[in-house]
This record gives C-alpha cells, structure tokens and sequence, in this order.
C-alpha cells in the first residue's frame, strides 16, 4: 500500500466545493426554465448539501471510525446520484479491500489491482472511468464486462481516492440498467471522494497523535522514575553530607530507599566482621537485631557474593537446599524466599553486602537489580565518608546541577503543556530558569524575521532605555555582530568579554547599547534551529568576565529546542484554531442556506456576521448587484445611523465611488487601505458616521459576472 503523506489541517479542515444552486442564483435565471425544475434543482443542492455536512460531521466527531463515515459517504453516494449500489474500496498491498457497500449487488472482500478490471485501471491510472454499459461487446475490460454479466449492472462510474498523488482507494457506483450519470453526478461522486480522502487521511494523523501522546506519557512515566530515584540518591547524598562522623543515619536511609524503590519489604545492610557478615542496618518485618551475624561461605547467598564479589539473585531460596544448604535453613526461620544480594566494593575490595527480602517468590527485575548497586556503592560511599567526604561534595553538587537542570526542563516543557498556543508564558520560564541556573545577568529572546531579529522576552533588571532599543534589530550585511555570527555558522557564540570584541570595537549601535547601558561583558548567544532553519536566538549575559561552562551551553541550547517546539507547537494550534473557526462559519451559513431556502435574507445577514468574526473586522456589508445599481443587502456591526445612511442611498450607481463598487466593477478584489486619503472614494461620510479607515472588498460571481459585493471595515488602516 502507497504510504499517505501527512495531509496539511487547512486542507483536512476545509469543507469540499460543491456546485450548489444558491438561492440567489434562483432569482436571476432565465425563462428558459421552469419553476418546478428550479425547485427540483433546488431541493437537489439541499440535499447534496446536507449530505455534504452529515458526512462531516461524522468525520470530525469520529475521526478514527473509518467504517461509519465510509458507510455514510456509501449511502449519500448511492442516494444522491440515483444509483443501485455504491462502493468503497481502499489500496491494501496489491489489492483492494471493501470498506463500504451500500446496495444489493454482492461484492467481493477484496480483488486484485489489475487493468483487466475498471476498477483497477482508475486505480493505477488515477483517473475517473464511466462505462455506459458494462456488458457491452464493445466493453474492452474483459473482468468487469463478465463480473456485470453474472451480476446484472450495466452503467457504471469509478472514481479514485487520490492523496498526494497516489491512489488510496476507489468509490464506485452502479446501475442495473444502461443510464449513464450525469456530469452533476459525477462531480458530486468526485466530492464524495475528496471526502472519504479527507477521513482516511484524518484517521491516520490522530492515531499518529495518539501514538505520539502514548509515547509521551511513557516517556513522562520513566522521568518520573528517573526523578523518584535520583531524589532518593539526593536524599542518601544529604544526610551522607550531613553526617560525616555518623554512620548509621546514612545505613538507615539507604536500606530505607533500596526497600521503597527496588520494590522490596524488608532490607539490610551487612559490613564484614573476619569471616562473618553483622548487620549494620535493616528495614522492613523481618526480626533481625543489631548485631546479627551471617557465616561469609558459599552457602548463604551474602556469603557468596562477598567471595564472588558480584550480585546474587535467587527467585526462591527455600527450593535451593542444595545450592544455598545454611541460607534456605535461615529463609525458612524467617519465612523468606526471594533474594537478592549485592557486594559493597571499594577499589574492587569487598566491605560488605546490602540484601532485600521477599516472602514470595518473585524475581527482582533487571532495573531492580541495577538500581540496588547503586544503592551498595552509596553504602560504600558512607562507609568511606571520611576518606571520600571530598569525592562526595563533589558528586552532591552535580547531582544538585542535574537535579536543578532536570527540574528547569520540567518547568518550560509544563509552561508549553499548561499554555497551548501562548509563548510568553514558555519564553519567561524559558529565560528565568537559563538566567539562574547558568549564574547569567539577564537573557533575552529573539525571533528571526529575514535579516530582523525582534526580541520577544527578556528577563532581568533591564531599564526602559535598554528595552526599547534592543525591540527591533537590524541585522546589516557584514556586520561583526554576534547575532550575524549565528546567522552565518548556526552554531553557539561565545564572547567572554564584550568590550573587546569587533562589534563594540566598531561602534555597532546594538553592540554598544548593550555594553554601554546594559554593563555586558560575557555573552552566551545560541541559535534557534528547526531543520537547520534559523528561526531565532536564546542569549545570556553577565555584566563580570566569566565564562560560561560547556554545560551552560548544552543547557541553553536545549531550551532553544523547546523554544522552536513552542514556536511549531503555537503555529499549529493557530492554524488549527483559524481551520476550525473557518469551518464553523461556513457550517453557520450553509445551516441557514438549508432552514431558509426561500429567503435569501437570513443568509445575507449570517454571511455578514461570519466575515466579520472571522476577518477580524469592524463592520461587514452585503450588496447585492443587479447589473447596473447596487442594493443593500445587509450588515453586520454598523451603527443604526450608518446604516440608516446607507438604505437611503440604495440603491446606488456601481464605480469607483465605493470599495464595493470597485470589486464589481474590476470583478476582483478591490481594497481601500486609508479611506480619508483616497480622493476617488465617495462615501466618506458614512466611514466617519461608522467609524472605519480601512476597506476591503470581493465580488460575488455567478458564471463569471458580478452579482454583488462582500465589503469588510477596520478601525485602524
């Protein structure tokens, strides 16, 4: 089966043209046909148009049940084109499989790809096939010629599913007698088409979605873990740092956390004492005093793993007499059965053991086992405090660094979950957290706009003065700027101190503004890349000469990385929020096309109301044209008075007079950027009265002629 590219959501969200007889177009027909036919005609869009909305709406409220909305777009189909059955098949492999029939006629599950067949030719050609009759002798597709000899049909249409230039499947429809659809029918089944494109296409991309959200989630639940684990290892490492001449608090808390972590109800810690093992620290229900000892020989799994120096791990230690003699004794006493045993090693020496109990007989997994010769080097670390204390600051303090970079990546990626389709949120936290983790000054953000960087955060103690000339800047060819450095190798800029760097030394305004009343010194510029495309820069500063560390760097360059998703993850929602809003207007006005097919004035007034909301507009005039004057048809968000201005002027002479009349009249666009500038526009009374500068217009066509006009306004030009 072709592979589907993804299908972009304008084109997802987008209702299919269909060619629908509106009613105005009713009321400028000829004679030369009939009111009944009118009506029929009529009643046909309707229906089409319902259809068209039914489906859907079946596809946005079940995006991934392909087989209902494939069954609805079968019945439409059949019904909406007067046909005996209708059809859908989907590309699977080298075949093509039944998704959706609608009508009597049998029907294979699945049959080849074959030109042989008509079916088979629309599908490797990609093109519409009608085949008046079937069963013709002239009938040059020997498998469908003896398929509509068995079954009965004659005329036939085949029209392929097509997306991205491959066929995915195939919508036909039959009839059992010789009458060959109309070219109506066969733009409508084109439109059935589309649609049934649109949903398999749809049901691909949220299962994506769904894929990637499951992905996620179990990424998250691993941070969690990874989280949980490494607070437990902070938790050891503090009271390790805290208690440098007391050894037993530390024990306590490592048995405590390798019982909590590694799953496990009971656990201990043994240091050697000559040829025993005594148990120095223990967690859990197991009776065991202070003090205890266990022999260090091979028949006790402690004992075995101090004189093999390795992890022991034994499912069930009361079904190995043989193997484990003095340890299933004892496991018995204490009603124990899985253990495991990991060796405390120093400079390969062994110290010690740390154990976990069981009393059923489940095996310790693999990150258990892994995770519990942590727990025994962190044993080994507190045993040695006073030879290691140094060692271990060192290890806290990184692990305080990782702790605290892991954290501030939580709070950005939270910041983009917690905010959909806002960046200031994501950018403060973005640049709060880089400025405190990295010891910097201030930060700022900027947004690449061709050689314009426009700063859209920043964070720090920075006076207006500073601010308002660094909003916008100008990137000239050849400049020693940092920011031009970035734009040239896309690579991270380090400058450790600026006032000795070209670009100040040249006396760049950006430069020297920001040494000069900023008080820069040391920057850290790194680039905002989105498949090696510059989209923007994330930079800190220190107002002292001190380098930042490679870890500053790859820590600054992962939040450009979340800065780009939050960029990519707003441009999306945004386009998806306009589709959606797009699509709901449209549904709005085609919702009263059908309540009021009789009366084009609801339309005129719902039409209206959706631009304006839509376009963003302050007010939105309907006209309608009739050839030579233009009538007021209606309006959405003009005062009482304008309005009452402009009823008393309609109807009115076409021309450059107005933004309406200059959209029928060029049968195009026409726009008015400055109404009080333009010396040609006539209406700059009703403008003041309504209160707008700007105007834009398009013409309403009906076979290529004006029939009217749609005019938007806006406050501001």
């Amino acid at each position: 089966m072709v592979e589907s590219k993804v299908l972009p959501l304008a084109k997802l969200l987008t209702i299919p043209r269909v060619k629908l007889l509106m009613p105005s177009a009713v009321l400028t027909v000829g004679g030369n046909q009939s009111v009944e036919e009118l009506r029929r005609e009529l009643a046909e869009a309707r229906e089409q148009q319902t259809a068209t909305a039914d489906i859907l709406r079946v596809i946005s409220s079940s995006p991934t049940d392909l087989q209902r909305v494939f069954a609805e777009i079968a019945t439409s189909a059949a019904r909406l084109c007067d046909a005996y059955d209708a059809v859908i098949r989907q590309v699977d492999g080298e075949g093509l499989r039944l998704v959706a029939h609608h009508g009597p006629l049998p029907t294979s599950d699945t049959i080849p790809v074959s030109r042989s067949s008509v079916v088979g030719c629309a599908v490797i050609d990609r093109r519409t096939i009608h085949v008046a009759d079937l069963q013709s002798e002239a009938n040059e597709y020997a498998e469908s010629r003896n398929r509509a000899l068995q079954l009965g049909h004659r005329t036939a249409l085949y029209v392929p599913l097509v997306y991205a230039g491959e066929a995915v499947g195939v919508i036909l429809i039959r009839r059992t007698e010789v009458h060959p659809f109309t070219d109506r029918q066969i733009d409508l089944l084109k439109t059935f088409a589309d649609q049934a494109v649109i949903a398999i296409e749809n049901a691909r991309l949220f299962e994506e979605v769904q894929r990637k959200n499951r992905a996620l989630i179990e990424s998250n639940t691993q941070l969690t873990e990874t989280l949980e684990q490494q607070t437990a290892s902070s938790e050891i490492l503090r009271v390790i740092s805290t208690s440098s001449t007391n050894l037993q608090p530390v024990l306590d808390t490592v048995v405590k956390s390798a019982a909590r972590f590694c799953g496990a109800p009971d656990a201990s810690i043994f240091r050697l004492d000559g040829g025993n093992l005594r148990a120095d620290a223990h967690h859990g229900p197991v009776s065991q005093p202070t003090g205890f000892l266990v022999p260090v020989v091979r028949g006790t799994v402690a004992g075995r793993a101090v004189l093999e120096r390795r992890a022991i791990h034994v499912t069930d230690l009361q079904a190995e007499i043989e193997e484990f003699p003095e340890g299933s004794a004892l496991s018995r006493q204490i009603g124990q059965r899985a253990m495991l045993v990991a060796p405390l090693l120093l400079e390969g020496a062994p110290t010690g053991v740390i154990v976990l109990r069981r009393a059923e007989a489940v095996p310790f997994t693999d990150k258990q086992i892994a995770l519990l010769k942590t727990f025994a080097d962190q044993a080994v670390i507190a045993i040695e405090n006073t030879r290691l204390f140094e060692e271990v600051q060192a290890r806290t303090r990184e692990l305080t660094e990782a702790l605290e970079q892991q954290t501030a990546t939580s709070d950005v990626l939270s910041a983009i979950s917690s905010s959909p389709g806002e960046l200031e949120p994501v950018f403060d936290a973005m640049l709060s957290n880089a400025v405190r983790i990295c010891a910097a000054s201030y930060g700022a953000l900027w947004i690449r706009e061709g050689r314009t960087f426009r700063n859209v955060a920043f964070h720090g103690a920075l006076s207006k003065e500073f601010t308002d000339k660094w909003r916008q800047t100008v990137i000239p060819p050849g400049s020693s700027l940092p920011l031009a450095r970035v734009i040239e190798t896309q690579k991270p800029v380090h400058i450790a101190d600026m006032r000795e760097h070209r670009s100040y030394l040249d006396g760049q305004p950006l430069a020297v503004t920001g040494v000069d009343i900023g008080g820069i010194r040391t920057m850290l510029l790194v680039p905002m890349l989105k498949e090696k495309e510059l989209v923007g820069a994330v930079a800190i500063y220190r107002k002292e000469v001190r380098s930042f560390s490679d870890k500053h760097v790859d820590l600054v360059s992962n939040f450009a990385k979340q800065a780009v998703i939050a960029i990519e993850n707003t441009r999306l929602l945004s386009e998806l929020r306009e589709s959606l809003e797009h699509q709901t207007a449209t549904s709005e006005v085609l919702g009263v096309i059908s309540r009021s097919p009789t009366n084009v004035q609801p339309v005129f007034d719902m039409i209206a109301q959706s631009a304006a909301r839509v376009c963003d507009a302050r007010h939105c005039n309907v006209f309608r044209f009739d050839g030579q004057l233009m009538h007021f048809a209606a309006s959405y968000g003009l005062s009482s008075e304008a309005q009452e201005m402009m009823r008393s002027r309609s109807p009115m002479p076409g021309g450059r007079g107005s933004v309406a009349g200059r959209a029928i009249e060029d049968n195009g666009v026409a726009e008015i950027q400055d109404i009080p500038s333009d010396e040609g526009y006539q209406q700059g009374d009703i403008a003041k009265v309504g209160d707008y500068r700007s105007a834009i217009a398009v013409p309403m066509r009906k076979d290529g002629r004006p029939i009217g006009a749609i005019a938007l306004t806006r406050r501001e030009t």
